[in-house]
This record gives structure tokens, sequence and C-alpha cells, in this order.
């Protein structure tokens, strides 16, 4: 039994020595570097992965602390024995950009917990305010919680993401081919389409902080939507009909025939993912504070709104009056060239007054000398 073992072995070893002989050098060497680089390639995703879920555990385990430390400060704010205690805990876990705020009531104002902080100046630790603030921090917890969720899921925002580098590779292969046959107006049409596709995401971070009870950014809202959502939308929706037309997939009378129902849904899933993004759980985590705001007067509500726009007012004519220009350079430098005249005749005063009083001294010395 043991013969014929080291018999069978022997002759996979034979047969694997002929087939290696067999290679030419070059195969052995791609052979070799394409296991090493599969191997490094391995090496490395398994060190992204690795360390993506270390930090996942971090960031995991760091928002759990946080939350019970939030879950007790509302236990002992509800309790009424150690209110003091709770508050000033309280201060060092919420966001410190939020205290004293100069524009108020605007979304960056309740995201940097503005309404918490204000609610802490004058705090009197009675049962209204606890309730109050108790009521801010469950829907802050609610809003982490949610916030959360979506990180760690793959949810419409990564569909939607999928479906914006779909469309850009789309336009992108469009504004080349426009370009070697001298297209000007697909050329053009292409470039601004894929320039709207690109900025999408960084428009929603930006339309996300407006102000929506303002009329005109309400009217930025509309423009924003139908130039960088619906415009390249319907181009993408153009070109994919010259493709699908010119690889003889779908007929062009089919097409002419329903595109007015795909023109329609095309409008109305843009305008739900745009809306989905823009108002996201930021906005509903505001709006229940306002629902717990509602006891605020129209005339207190009209108050901040112009004291708001006073403050951005001020703030641009503020820089306006210390926009630096060269003019202003120049008149730094003559006023240095003046200080410097100034200092110097005051040193070469009172050097003078040394050489004098020196001077004097040594006459006197002499005198008496002499005597």
């Amino acid at each position: 039994m043991n013969c014929s073992r080291k018999s069978n072995s022997w002759d996979v070893l034979k047969n694997f020595e002929r087939e290696v002989r067999r290679l030419e050098t070059s195969q052995i060497i791609t052979l070799i570097s394409g296991a090493g680089l599969g191997a490094i390639l391995s090496a490395i995703l398994v060190f992204v992965n690795n360390s993506k879920r270390n930090w996942l555990d971090y960031i995991t385990k760091e928002r759990t602390e946080w939350r019970k430390s939030i879950k007790l400060i509302i236990v002992d704010l509800l309790d009424g024995k150690n209110r003091k205690s709770a508050v000033s805990r309280l201060k060092s876990q919420i966001n410190p950009y939020g205290s004293d705020m100069n524009v108020k009531y605007i979304n960056d104002y309740y995201m940097k917990d503005g309404h918490i902080w204000d609610l802490l100046s004058n705090f009197d630790y009675s049962e209204e305010k606890s309730q109050k603030l108790s009521q801010y921090l469950e829907l802050l917890l609610k809003y982490d919680w949610e916030r959360s969720k979506n990180e760690v899921g793959i949810g419409r925002a990564a569909l939607w993401n999928l479906l914006r580098w779909g469309l850009i590779f789309l336009n992108t292969i469009m504004f080349f081919w426009a370009n070697n046959v001298n297209n000007i107006l697909n050329i053009y049409l292409s470039f601004f389409s894929t320039i709207f596709l690109i900025l999408q995401y960084f428009l929603i971070k930006l339309l996300s902080k407006l102000n929506f009870d303002s009329r005109k950014e309400k009217i930025i809202l509309f423009l924003s939507f139908i130039m960088a959502f619906v415009f390249p939308y319907l181009y993408s929706l153009y070109l994919t009909i010259i493709l699908l037309n010119f690889y003889n997939l779908i007929k062009v009378n089919l097409l002419v025939d329903i595109l007015p129902v795909i023109l329609v849904l095309i409008i109305i899933s843009s305008e739900i993912f745009f809306l989905y993004q823009i108002f996201d759980i930021g906005h509903k985590y505001i709006s229940q504070i306002k629902k717990i705001e509602k006891n605020k007067t129209d005339l207190e509500l009209k108050y901040y709104g112009i004291y708001n726009l006073n403050y951005r007012l001020k703030q641009k004519s503020w820089d306006i009056k210390y926009n630096i220009t060269k003019e202003d350079v120049n008149k730094l430098k003559k006023e240095q060239i003046k200080i410097r005249k100034k200092i110097n005749k005051k040193l070469n005063k009172k050097l003078k007054k040394k050489l004098i009083k020196k001077l004097i001294r040594k006459l006197i010395i002499k005198e008496n000398t002499h005597v």
C-alpha cells in the first residue's frame, strides 16, 4: 500500500515537472507576476475592509456612548432631582458651534443645536423648561438614530448616485462624439448636462440649507431643479432614444407614442429624488422642533426674520467696507513710512540730548581739573 502511494505521488511530481518544462520563461514570469499582483490586491482589499470596519465600530461605539449619556440626562431632567448636574453634563454633549449664534431660526441654527443653547442660556430648572429640553433631546436622539441607519444601509441615495454616474458616462461619450463630428449643439448640451450632473450632489447640500419660508429662496430652489435635474435627465433620455434607435433595439414609431408618458415619468421621478434629497431626515427633525416652538407669536417670528436679514446686510456692508484694494495697501505703506520717520526723529532727538549731556559733563570735568 505504501509503495503504491509513493509511486502515485512520484508520478504526480513527474507530470508537474513536464508541464513546467513545457512553459516558456515569459509564461512563467506572467504566472508569477499574476499571482503576486493578485496577492497584493487581495491584501489591499483586506486592509481597506478591516480599516473601514474598525472605523465603523469606533463610530458606532462612540455614538452608543453618546446616546446613553443623553438618555441619562433626559431621565435626570424629568426626575427633577439632578437637573443642575444634567444641564452641566449636557453642555459637553451638544454642538459648541450653536452657542450664541447671531443668525437664528434657520436650518443651520437648528442643526448646530442653537435652539438647545438658547434654552440653556435662560434655563430656570422649572418643570416646563425641563419638559421642553427633554423633548428637544428626544428629537436629537431620534435624528441621530435615523441618520446612523441611513449611513449603514444602502438606500435611495446609493441608487440615485448609480443612476447619476451612469448618465455622466453617457453624456461624456456624447460630448467626445459631438467634438469628433463637429456637432456644436450637442457639444454644448452634453457639456452642460455633464456639469449639472456632477454638481447635483453639491447643489443638494447647498439647497438643503435654504430657508423655504422665503419667496426668493423658493424661486432659487425651482430654478435649480429645472436646470440641474430636469434638463440633464431629459437630455439623457434623448441620448438613450438615439442609441436604442441606432442599434435597432426599439422602433421610432413606438417611442413617439410613449414619449409623453416617459417625459412625465422622468420629471416626476427626478422631482421625487430631488425633494427626497432636499427634504431629508434633517428637515423632518427641524420641522418637529418647530412644532415644539409653535407657541412663538407671529410678531416674534417677524422680529427674528428682520433681525437675521439685518445681520446679513451688516456682514455685506462690512465686507464691502473692508474690501482691500491696491490703494489701501499703498496708503498703509505711506503711513508706515511716516511712522518710521517720526520714530527716527524721536530717536535722533534722544541721541542728541544724550550727546549734549555727555559733552557738558566732559566740559565740567575739564574745568574742575584746571581749577
